[in-house]
């Protein structure tokens, strides 16, 4: 086969400069906007992050948890401790497994993360009217491909 024949390798300095733009642009938006309505709540990224984890995927064990929302487990037990407390997380014997536990949302954590969500809707519901259906529908493709990109580099 011949050097035009292989199919065309991404630019890696490109990727990496447009993930670097994007990382940065996210975090600002993250650390101006989102985060002061967290902060409103008494919520830490991580017990946020965790509260959106248990509602898009009930039933998780600890280890589980830890492991997709990113935290060591040494630090989990402390995050979940604080939600537990605050009775935003429950902890439930597992069926499948007696010894085991799996970590719920309560009805309190759902209803957190829609006073949030509705804040970070006043917040950017503007710019988001202004977008169009195709615009969202193609950064959501972007974004799929970029977590499945990024499972495969293993995390």
């Amino acid at each position: 086969m011949s050097m035009a024949a292989l199919p065309s390798v991404p630019d890696a300095d490109m990727f990496r400069r447009e993930l670097l733009h994007v990382t940065r642009s996210l975090q600002a938006i993250v650390h101006a906007g989102v985060m002061p309505i967290c902060q409103r709540h008494s919520l830490t990224a991580q017990q946020m992050y965790v509260l959106i984890e248990l509602l898009d995927e009930p039933g998780q064990s600890a280890g589980q948890l830890s492991d997709r929302a990113g935290i060591l487990r040494t630090n989990f037990s402390a995050v979940c401790h604080k939600l537990e407390e605050r009775g935003l997380v429950e902890r439930r014997r597992s069926a499948r497994d007696k010894r085991a536990f799996e970590l719920r949302i309560t009805d309190e954590g759902r209803s957190l993360l829609r006073s949030i969500d509705e804040e970070v809707k006043g917040l950017y519901g503007p710019v988001f009217e202004a977008e169009s259906p195709e615009t969202f529908a193609t950064i959501l493709t972007g974004f799929r491909a970029l977590r499945d990109f990024s499972e495969r580099l293993g995390r």
